[in-house]
């Protein structure tokens, strides 16, 4: 892969010269841990796969308008955030799907690891649940996505403390629901 060693700044100027390489290696480097982001978020995987497809046709329309004053990723899950955001408000939350997200297959799990994995995925599903969506979005960002608190208060108009304070919560809930009976 051509691009391989630049940094996202570079290949979205790259995009905006008109490389198609470019863009398949910012898909490439960010489709999964937005999908599951966004999965996570929205609790519907079709949902997920749609905004996530949205999410990259808008970084494509709107290459023009980008400048690295932010972290592409910021401005990356940003869009996201912002679709699902509308999503949720026109739909409200959905049932949550039983497992919208498969476990990493192991090259011969056994069906008792099969399982285990599917348990395991559904208390974390029903865990999440429980947290409001401020607390499962900002855990999400955290956790999944890998970012900063610095960036997740960009992303969502707070501070960082105030993003510290809501993972904090997020976690303390979690840690009670998933260690009960």
């Amino acid at each position: 892969m051509p691009f391989r060693d630049e940094s996202d700044e570079a290949l979205m100027e790259a995009l905006r010269g008109g490389s198609a390489a470019a863009f398949q290696a910012l898909y490439e480097r960010h489709h999964r841990g937005l999908f599951t982001f966004l999965a996570r978020f929205l609790g519907d995987r079709g949902q997920a796969e749609e905004l996530l497809q949205e999410t990259f046709l808008r970084v494509y329309l709107n290459r023009d308008r980008y400048r690295p004053v932010a972290a592409f990723r910021t401005w990356l899950y940003t869009i996201a955030r912002n679709l699902a955001l509308d999503r949720l408000r026109r739909h409200g939350l959905p049932e949550a799907e039983p497992e919208f997200v498969e476990a990493i297959p192991d090259p011969d799990p056994g069906p008792l690891r099969r399982l285990e994995a599917r348990e395991t995925l559904a208390r974390l599903d029903a865990a999440l649940a429980q947290l409001t969506p401020r607390q499962r979005e900002v855990l999400l960002l955290a956790r999944y996505a890998g970012l900063s608190h610095a960036e997740i208060a960009e992303i969502t108009g707070s501070s960082p403390e105030a993003v510290r304070v809501t993972l904090h919560r997020a976690l303390r809930v979690l840690r009670r629901f998933l260690s009960g009976p």
